[in-house]
């Protein structure tokens, strides 16, 4: 079960962060208390996961005081939710413009454009934010944006940046990622496979049921020729998330990003049929979702 944690601990961090995020300063400015009832019933909405009665809610806010910032911000996250990045974008720039909630609308922004893929521009968003409020989610977002646009020293300079001041298992696995990249783009010899090597086993020092830090330290093994301790790698990976599987006791969806995690162990581990098995599992799993 511990496996587990080391997995869903992002998503947990983001949805308290979310939840927490945004504080009803504008209520203390003398807005209309009917304005501030409705925010308060689409804000506690939001929280619930109802997304279209939230937005209503807060647009009646917002058609009472046009300039209530934090309905504005809110709204732009149930949007988000729904996929309507538009929308979303439209009432984060508003925020904006509102000079409110400066840092995490930004950042809120900046997430939508990394969910069109709009890898430049949820940079420059991250940057802003950064500009305004220094936050680890916010550099480890960017960090993120970065590799995937093939920046790996910048990447590193993030993950650095939060080592000094929050270091966690996590960030040293994801500093370890990003040193891989850096070698994999280099494709000659230097120092990045070993300050790979050194953060995958930092993250496992501090968190030995860390299954995903095993998998990707395997890699290294493996560039290395080092078969014998790839092959420990990933058969620890497997058990552990094998364990995690075997100990849930939430939702069955939720289990999708384990068994894919796993159904990669296992094919890299040359256990083809079981791969299958477990991406026939994910694609069940899916459409049980999607029909509940």
């Amino acid at each position: 079960m511990r496996a587990l944690i080391y997995i869903m601990t992002p998503i947990l961090i983001l949805t308290i962060i979310l939840a927490s995020r945004f504080v009803s300063w504008e209520r203390l400015k003398g807005f209309d208390s009917d304005a501030d009832k409705h925010l308060t019933d689409g804000t506690q909405l939001l929280g619930k996961g109802e997304f279209y009665r939230s937005i209503a809610e807060l647009t009646r806010a917002i058609e009472i005081e046009p300039k209530y910032a934090e309905a504005y911000i809110n709204r732009g996250r149930a949007y988000y939710y729904l996929a309507r990045y538009k929308d979303a974008i439209a009432d984060y720039t508003q925020t904006i413009s509102l000079k409110q909630y400066i840092a995490d609308a930004y950042a809120s922004r900046g997430d939508v454009y990394r969910a069109l893929n709009d890898i430049p521009r949820a940079i420059d968003d991250y940057t802003e934010s950064l500009k305004a409020r220094k936050n680890a989610l916010v550099l480890s977002n960017r960090a993120k944006c970065y590799l995937q646009s093939g920046k790996p020293d910048e990447a590193i300079r993030d993950y650095t940046d939060i080592v000094k001041h929050r270091p966690t298992a996590i960030v040293y696995n994801n500093r370890g990622r990003a040193y891989h990249k850096k070698y994999l783009l280099s494709k000659k010899k230097d120092e990045s496979q070993k300050h790979a090597l050194a953060d995958f086993d930092k993250a496992i020092e501090m968190q030995p049921h860390f299954a995903i830090a095993y998998l990707n330290r395997s890699d290294i093994y493996g560039d290395l020729g080092q078969q014998n301790l790839k092959d420990a790698d990933l058969t620890k990976s497997i058990e552990l998330l094998t364990e995690a599987i075997d100990n849930w006791e939430n939702e069955q969806y939720e289990l999708i990003p384990i068994y894919l995690w796993r159904a990669v162990a296992l094919k890299k581990n040359n256990q083809i049929d079981k791969a299958r098995h477990d991406v026939k599992r994910i694609s069940g799993l899916f459409s049980q979702f999607l029909l509940e």
